[in-house]
């Protein structure tokens, strides 16, 4: 009789929870802390960790501080130069403070500053010391996000150091795509640099675990799509193969800002390039930042094929930030497209807000949720922005009247849409039904997708158990799952 169980889909009729989002803000913001969440699915590592993370290890490791530029250093701290030990910060609280602000949107203004140069600007502020930290940077989030109760995370990183962009050297400027694929594999250095990726991986997952046990991490390569076309290709070569390898790398996604001149000039080739490797690497998933831009950000033609032709020509899976999509030509057919496919939007309405301006009724929330393309929420840089994800759900909650069903949808798809492997414990995503019924334990098993959503349904049980009345809990419990 068992193999009934996995010969149909049986389905679950799920009561409603009766749980409703407190009004107060401050009541708000526990509950959602308390919610379980999921996962985020487009967190950019060296952006996930705080300022004061980043001047403890500069401290510790003898960096220096630029007082005129405000960024860390390498040493020798030359006071001529205008550099100074980071531990002098110990004793110079002011200087302390303004770092902070240098390396985060911790009291920016934006009514004095520009937002999007203050955002990028961080990075290079910060990279003399979170070069040095990946593995702790790696266990530092994972337990932030434990602590927010978000128990998966696919993380973008590099994980081969920079390394793969070097071998842009040795390809022919302007070859075809297929000699620079050939020429990188045939060289084997490909392989030397997935073989680095792998073993620096080891370290990472070893920190994550060590410090946050009960945390499933993947990760995602990023590539750079502001680098020379020859280093680009490289790095993409690179990142394919080691997703193949290596099942902890479950994709790729293109990052740097999107409306820079080279991201902009360079992009159609680019889309070009996934559409000629995507095929030679079906297991290998993308995601893609597209759309990250506004109005006046760049000129109106700007605005009109970044989302589209990343999902008709490279063929994401998921689309990062999504902001500009009213603007995209034929937006009712590229969001029907999106929405038959499965096409998620990972939306950041902190990093939305601070980098581009973009917030509450102007912000293509609402309108990918009418038009059924599926969402999840993300924090994109919560280090930078100075968030968390629980900030993400009170902001969708706050500006954008989500209700708590709607939250629960969000927390839902963050699994559902993830990259890992195997197949989805639901029948469809309006999730009604498992499609092991009643006997999951060997189906969720197999398939690490499932064992997540499975943890995410318990979790969400007791969570609602607990903020529900006695009946309604009792009722609740009568339907959810085992």
């Amino acid at each position: 009789m068992r193999r009934l169980f996995f010969a149909f889909a049986l389905t679950i009729a799920f009561a409603a929870s009766g749980v409703e989002l407190p009004k107060d803000p401050l009541l708000l913001r526990r509950f959602l802390e308390e919610m379980p969440k999921g996962g985020d699915l487009h967190e950019h590592l060296s952006g996930a960790v705080y300022a004061e993370t980043y001047l403890d290890w500069a401290m510790q490791d003898g960096l220096c501080i630029d007082k005129t530029q405000l960024a860390i250093a390498e040493p020798p701290c030359e006071q001529t130069r205008g550099l100074v030990p980071a531990k002098e910060l110990t004793r110079d609280a002011t200087l302390y403070s303004h770092m902070i602000d240098a390396l985060s949107m911790r009291n920016f203004h934006a009514a004095v500053d520009n937002g999007h140069d203050h955002f990028f600007a961080t990075f290079t502020k910060f990279s003399a010391v979170s070069a040095r930290h990946a593995p702790e940077m790696l266990a530092n989030v994972a337990t932030r996000f434990a602590a927010e109760n978000v128990d998966y995370i696919e993380s973008l990183f590099s994980p081969d150091k920079g390394a793969s962009p070097r071998l842009g050297a040795m390809l022919t400027p302007g070859a075809p795509f297929e000699e620079m694929r050939d020429s990188l594999l045939k060289s084997g250095k490909v392989a030397e640099v997935v073989a680095f990726a792998r073993k620096n991986l080891d370290q990472f997952d070893a920190a994550v675990q060590k410090a946050s046990p009960g945390t499933t991490i993947r990760y995602l390569v990023q590539v750079h799509r502001g680098i020379p076309r020859e280093q680009f290709f490289a790095e993409l070569v690179v990142g394919f193969e080691l997703a193949t390898i290596d099942p902890r790398v479950v994709g790729l996604n293109p990052v740097m800002p999107e409306d820079s001149p080279a991201s902009m000039a360079n992009f159609s080739e680019q889309m070009g390039m996934f559409a000629y490797l995507r095929p030679l690497y079906p297991k290998v998933h993308l995601s893609a930042h597209a759309g990250e831009l506004a109005p006046g950000l760049v000129p109106p033609e700007g605005l009109r094929n970044h989302i589209r032709d990343t999902v008709m020509i490279a063929k994401a899976e998921r689309i990062g930030h999504g902001v500009d999509v009213a603007r995209e030509s034929n937006m009712p057919e590229l969001l029907k497209t999106m929405a038959a496919r499965g096409v998620a939007v990972e939306i950041c309405l902190t990093s939305n807000d601070v980098i581009l301006g973009v917030k509450g009724a102007n912000h293509p929330l609402r309108l990918y949720l009418q038009n059924h393309v599926p969402v999840v929420l993300a924090t994109d840089d919560p280090g930078v922005s100075r968030g968390d994800l629980t900030t993400e759900f009170q902001r969708a909650a706050q500006e954008h009247g989500l209700g708590y069903a709607d939250l629960k949808r969000l927390a839902r798809n963050s699994i559902e849409y993830s990259f890992l492997e195997g197949p989805s414990l639901w029948t469809n995503v309006k999730y009604e039904a498992y499609v092991c019924g009643n006997a999951c334990d060997a189906f969720v098993a197999k398939s690490a997708k499932a064992r997540e959503e499975w943890r995410l349904e318990q979790r969400l049980r007791a969570f609602e158990s607990r903020v529900t009345s006695p009946a309604d809990s009792t009722a609740h419990a009568s339907s959810a799952p085992r």
